[in-house]
């Protein structure tokens, strides 16, 4: 049941704009509940990969596509995957006392309501295509989104908006963002992984991948009628509760 739960929260905190690192946090300092161990964090961690190569599959396969090197998509996915590779690497010690200070994580979410809150005042042109510039600024909003509470894919789309982006193309691109970002965390934490897994980590698994889809989906919706900004309410709602119980 354990596994269930997680892989649900998993799928759903992990693609809305509202921060699975901030919830994991949360939930292990309130409500008492251990970190998922390294296997399913793993196994939770393919299914989302999963998620998104299932829902961007023609966008993926788009990807390799002969174009200058400056415009070429996966050159600017890896131009914004920099800098938050080189923030994870030299605050990595310091990023990881932020997961263990709950004292901060209220600030972090009013943060992240700040970053939705501001796609209302959204650039009106329509760019359709994501350029060297875009990419750069895309990836400091992913790497501030190392912070718990700080949700990456509500600071990468959010970012994008505001320099103009169409909406689909924001939500397209912040997504690709996401697969080298998921994989390496995968691959890091591959070697842990045992021979096989058990039937209640392949309920988590399935719960994430099912609930990660439903996810992706409802941000596209969310995203056409432009009403990203609704989730701010919901991280400022839990920034406010958790100064409460802390106070």
């Amino acid at each position: 049941m354990r596994e269930l739960i997680t892989g649900i929260i998993q799928g759903i905190t992990e693609f809305l704009p509202i921060s699975s690192s901030g919830h994991l946090v949360l939930i292990q300092n309130l409500l008492k509940i251990s970190r998922p161990g390294i296997e399913l964090e793993i196994i939770l961690h393919i299914a989302t990969l999963i998620a998104v190569c299932i829902f961007f599959f023609k966008e993926i396969k788009n990807l390799f596509t002969r174009k200058k090197l400056l415009q070429h998509p996966l050159f600017l996915i890896f131009l914004g995957s920099v800098p938050a590779g080189i923030v994870g690497i030299l605050f990595k010690d310091k990023i990881e006392t932020y997961f263990e200070n709950i004292n901060l994580l209220p600030y972090f979410f009013l943060l992240n309501s700040l970053i939705l809150f501001s796609t209302l005042l959204r650039k009106k042109n329509e760019i359709r295509e994501v350029r060297v510039l875009h990419a750069i600024f895309i990836g400091i909003a992913q790497a501030v989104a190392l912070l718990p509470g700080v949700s990456r894919s509500g600071s990468t789309v959010s970012i994008a908006l505001l320099l103009g982006l169409e909406p689909q193309v924001a939500f397209s691109f912040s997504f690709l963002l996401s697969i080298p970002a998921i994989l390496g965390a995968t691959l890091i934490d591959l070697p842990e992984l045992s021979a096989g897994f058990s039937a209640s980590m392949s309920l988590g698994f399935i719960a994430a991948l099912i609930t990660g889809l439903l996810s992706l989906y409802l941000l596209k919706r969310i995203l056409r009628i432009r009403k990203l900004f609704l989730f701010g309410f919901y991280t400022l709602a839990l920034s406010l509760v958790i100064m409460i119980f802390l106070r």
